[in-house]
């Protein structure tokens, strides 16, 4: 028995195989941000048919997006521009022939922490992502909420400063203000670099 576990993140998509609890096996690809609905989905679909000699039973998948999880529908994704209204459940469902579950990003991370992670024994919880966008989910008397549309603990979206939370807070950052990926600017520090120290601080 096997699930599939994918990310659908700013920059990469990932998908990991987990059997009986335990992650087995991984897959990966650069995301096409500027790519077009179907270009992003038929590399979903590629990364999922790498698992085709398994034996698998459903497909949970996390979006940074608003999401209607009970139809699948994703909504406005954050970082993929051409993601404004996918239908993910239909579509990977008619193609994988798998049942498919779809949610927001950071409500799938608070609940993986939730059950298999350091907060275990916590009943209410914030959980953060910081990656190329900032998000949140919240697990309240040890039950996930999510609000409308999955949008509650999604504070990233709230004005701050010249732009929102997000926009400072998260690795978009780099690129909004200095014109390098968060990972360039890294190894740039990595090496000692001075102008990327600096950026840091």
């Amino acid at each position: 028995m096997g699930v599939l576990g994918i990310d659908v993140g700013g920059t990469n998509i990932c998908v990991g195989l987990v059997e009986y609890g335990e992650l087995v096996r991984t897959e990966s690809l650069k995301i096409k941000n500027d790519g077009s609905e179907t270009e992003i989905i038929d590399d979903l679909n590629s990364l999922i048919g790498k698992f085709g000699n398994e034996k698998i039973d459903g497909i949970g998948i996390g979006v940074p997006s608003l999401v209607d999880a009970e139809k699948g529908i994703i909504y406005e994704a954050t970082n993929i521009p051409s993601w404004k209204k996918v239908h993910l459940k239909e579509i990977l469902e008619s193609k994988n022939n798998i049942p498919v579950y779809v949610n927001n990003d950071a409500n799938c991370f608070v609940i993986g922490e939730k059950y298999f992670g350091k907060v275990k024994t916590f009943s209410n919880i914030v959980g953060l992502i910081v990656g190329t966008g900032l998000g949140a989910g919240l697990v309240l008397n040890d039950r996930l909420y999510v609000g409308k549309n999955c949008g509650a603990g999604e504070f990233g979206m709230m004005p701050f400063g010249d732009h929102n939370y997000e926009y400072y807070c998260s690795g978009q950052f780099f690129k909004n203000e200095y014109g390098m990926s968060g990972e360039e600017v890294a190894k740039k520090a990595e090496l000692g670099d001075t102008a990327a120290l600096k950026i840091f601080s």
